[in-house]
């Protein structure tokens, strides 16, 4: 099971806002009833702020339906969210570059934000095992039971074969 702890949708989008992250390779997001008018141009607009952990660096950024790795993350980032529904993200790998805002992610292309698009914030370790296959072998079928169920709810596939695991738990 994926662990999202940041969510929100995009509900409107400033006038500069392409412009800019093209520009400037950053996206700067503001909750629509908190933002300042002089910087509404040049803001991605969202509603619904809802963050239930702190965001730390490794974990997975997903803006529409593409996903950045959380390089660095600013010392203010956490609370700006919370009492402003406030980020900057940074699409460079210059981590010296980091502002007490802002949080860096990976070198790629910024995709093109829509209204209705969702901006997400998921655990980089439920991420890990997405999309692998795994066996789990051993002799205490208990625990083999036990770390084959925790490794499922971490997006692992779970197989019977080892031939057709990505990766084997040799239980001892």
């Amino acid at each position: 099971m994926t662990k999202k702890y940041y969510s929100t949708k995009v509900v409107g989008i400033g006038g500069e806002a392409e412009k800019f992250s093209t520009l400037a390779k950053m996206i700067v997001i503001f909750d629509d009833s908190m933002v300042l008018p002089e910087l509404r141009e040049f803001s991605v607009l969202h509603s619904g702020n809802k963050l239930t952990d702190e965001i730390k660096a490794g974990d997975i950024l997903k803006v529409a339906d593409s996903e950045f790795k959380i390089l660095k993350v600013g010392g203010e980032v956490n609370n700006n969210i919370k009492s402003l529904g406030h980020i900057v993200i940074k699409f460079n790998d210059d981590r010296d570059d980091l502002l007490e805002g802002s949080i860096h992610v990976e070198d790629k292309p910024i995709p093109k934000i829509r209204i209705g698009d969702e901006i997400a914030i998921i655990e980089a370790e439920a991420e890990a095992l997405s999309g692998k296959k795994v066996a789990v072998v051993g002799d205490d079928k208990t625990l083999c039971a036990t770390i084959a169920l925790i490794l499922s709810d971490n997006g692992a596939k779970l197989v019977e074969s080892d031939a057709e695991a990505d990766i084997v738990v040799d239980v001892k």
